[in-house]
């Protein structure tokens, strides 16, 4: 009988001290498939987007025109005050001469601004408009996943409409980039973008409060540009404008991609510009988030959610 008892100990322990593993193994399977269910999700948003406005043609296709309309004035402002398309005092402020080229690549990268206070926080807005709001936020995922996949969408929609705009005005007005740094180019522009996801996240939380949401967005964009350089080198803002652009991610992309592509003098290396981009990625992401969450839970506390 003690031989039995031993044997049946020493399979309880060995079967006990496979579960642990056994139970990490499955909570690593749940997690994985928690993130291909929201994975499927974002996607699932990101498809329901693009059938929506391929309903619409030829909005979807003014869309494509647009940004030439809006940036030709820079080119015809830029020509008219330096009397042609190269300037001598832009070289010695800046190490690029070509006025258009400089402002292209400044505006370029800027049209990521609209996804992060436009698209995104218009999203939850827009399906209050539809009344469909309450069944997408009663499918099973987290409401967070909604906005990454209007983040995702509009992320490929507006990277779809600057290449075909890099495309075209490179073609029209010869202009040469390096290739050496596109790797850095592409790291630089991810960090940008996800640091601007915190401040989407940030305006689709108020937008379930503040039914002019869109005050709050203009605001903010509106500064964002002004503060950027896009259209002109930092040393040319004022001290406080300057000392307020090295807090947004805006500043680093547009001044690290036209380093890299066009070899614009900047005053801090490409470390720096990692560092800082991260940073601000972490703060706007985690700040964004907190502000979704906390709107959200009072969103449903007093019932109006759903309510355009």
């Amino acid at each position: 009988m003690i031989n039995v008892g031993a044997g049946f100990l020493g399979l309880a322990l060995r079967s006990g001290a496979g579960c642990p593993r056994k139970l990490k193994i499955g909570r690593l399977g749940s997690q994985m498939s928690r993130i291909i269910h929201y994975l499927r999700a974002i996607n699932a948003e990101n498809i329901k987007e693009w059938r929506i406005e391929w309903k619409y043609k030829p909005d979807f296709f003014r869309q494509f025109i647009g940004p030439f309309i809006y940036l030709l004035p820079y080119f015809l402002f830029g020509v008219a005050i330096l009397g042609g398309r190269f300037s001598e005092h832009l070289r010695s402020l800046t190490g690029i001469g070509d006025m258009i080229a400089y402002t292209f690549i400044g505006y370029l990268i800027m049209g990521f601004l609209n996804t992060a206070c436009w698209a995104m926080g218009w999203s939850l807005r827009k399906e209050q408009w539809y009344g469909t709001l309450d069944t997408i936020f009663a499918a099973p995922v987290p409401r967070w996943v909604y906005v990454a996949g209007m983040a995702f969408h509009s992320t490929l929609h507006q990277g779809l409409i600057m290449m075909f705009q890099a495309f075209i005005i490179s073609f029209v007005f010869a202009i040469s980039f390096k290739t050496t740094g596109i790797l850095s180019v592409l790291f630089i522009v991810a960090l940008m973008l996800f640091g601007l996801y915190g401040l989407g996240v940030l305006i689709a939380g108020l937008t379930i409060g503040l039914k002019q949401w869109w005050v709050l967005s203009e605001v903010l964009s509106t500064l964002m540009v002004i503060v950027t350089p896009i259209a002109y080198p930092l040393v040319v803002l004022p001290i406080f404008l300057r000392k307020v652009s090295l807090f947004l991610p805006t500043t680093y992309g547009v001044m690290g991609v036209r380093h890299l592509l066009l070899g614009e003098h900047i005053p801090f290396d490409l470390g720096t510009i990692f560092l800082r981009l991260s940073l601000i990625l972490v703060v706007w992401v985690t700040f964004g988030m907190g502000v979704f969450l906390l709107m959200d839970r009072y969103g449903r506390k007093k019932g109006f959610v759903s309510l355009y």
